[in-house]
């Protein structure tokens, strides 16, 4: 087993304006292995700090990059938004973010959607304090009581349709806008009643407060469609088609390694949570891969074709055109049809392995 992956960690402070950011996406370079066809190809992936990143980690540990001709180094941005600026200037060539930063990302320099890393409905979710719970319904904490989110993102996006799930008029629900870790220290310091969360930081606030707060809602439950995406760079898709396509497919058997290997995954990500500066455990591990779906090559192509993946991004550009984050939703069918090429030309690499 080699691993071929490194680490390196994207400062906050590297987000620059928009108009300087996608200034030059025009001079990105991908490195190559203009040496030979033995060489392996290194190339950089954008991954934010936690278990969604593990797939990237996974597929580098397993010698699955190697095996398709690539060297990688892992560049950890705070989150997808980081990442954009220096995917644009050409800093790194393939990886994932979220879906917002996707849209963003394809509309300012044409990142390229290949597919659902995994899929997130369980995962993002509404919390409501158990002493609030006591003595009111979910509908009613929403209609009177603060609820913290983030705004202008997929936890917002949660939190709107929950709230209709409810019978509750999202536009009148009295919202503190927090980053993430500040809605879960609300919750704790009882300056929210409600708020949204994913299971990356929920361990403490769910596992060890002693019921002090429950889950009342998710996006399953809501019956939205969340995903987090793998993504390529233009250039780097322009100028080393075979290669995007050698990433795709490894990421995917990464997955697959999660779904057919749990407990040695597991284990595994202790290992992970070292590599990208995570303080976390194997309960912690444990708990919070349990509310993440990871697709498989062949579920991936489906969800690619039947445009159920398109239908899923559409739906949260749609909720930020209507919350004013952006003027209309972007070309979406033309990404995704670029990206299915790219994920087909995957699965013919696995086919032609036999």
């Amino acid at each position: 087993m080699h691993h071929t992956s490194r680490r390196r960690v994207l400062a906050a402070g590297a987000v620059l304006s928009a108009g300087v950011l996608f200034a030059g996406c025009a001079a990105e370079s991908t490195p190559g292995n203009e040496g030979g066809s033995d060489e392996l190809l290194s190339i950089a992936l954008a991954s934010q700090p936690n278990e969604g990143g593990f797939t990237l980690w996974l597929a580098g540990e397993l010698g699955y990059f190697e095996e398709n001709g690539l060297e990688t180094e892992i560049i950890y941005g705070a989150n997808g938004a980081a990442l954009l600026g220096s995917g644009a200037a050409g800093d790194w060539q393939a990886g994932w973010i979220g879906s917002p930063p996707a849209i963003t990302g394809y509309e300012k320099f044409g990142l390229t959607t290949v597919g659902p890393l995994m899929h997130e409905n369980r995962n993002l979710k509404l919390v409501m304090s158990s002493e609030a719970l006591a003595t009111s319904t979910p509908a009613e904490i929403l209609e009177n009581e603060k609820i913290g989110t983030t705004s202008n993102s997929t936890w917002s996006q949660v939190l709107y349709a929950c709230a209709q799930h409810f019978g509750v008029d999202p536009a009148g629900l009295d919202i503190v806008p927090l980053d993430p870790p500040a809605v879960r220290q609300a919750l704790i310091a009882g300056q929210v009643a409600a708020g949204t969360t994913d299971s990356s930081g929920d361990y403490t606030l769910l596992n060890e407060s002693d019921g002090a707060y429950e889950v009342v809602c998710d996006g399953e439950t809501a019956g939205i469609g969340i995903n987090s995406l793998y993504v390529v760079t233009p250039a780097f898709l322009e100028s080393n088609p075979e290669a995007a396509a050698g990433f795709v497919e490894a990421v995917y058997r990464a997955n697959e390694f999660i779904r057919d290997n749990r407990d040695e995954a597991l284990d595994m990500m202790l290992d992970y949570y070292k590599d990208a500066g995570v303080d976390g455990s194997r309960e912690a591990a444990e708990f919070s891969m349990s509310f993440r779906d990871f697709p498989t090559l062949e579920e991936a192509l489906e969800q690619m074709r039947s445009g159920e993946a398109e239908a899923a991004l559409r739906a949260t550009a749609e909720f930020f055109v209507a919350g004013g984050a952006y003027e209309s939703v972007p070309d979406l069918a033309a990404d995704f049809a670029a990206g299915l090429e790219v994920i087909e030309a995957a699965a013919k690499l696995r086919e032609s392995r036999g």
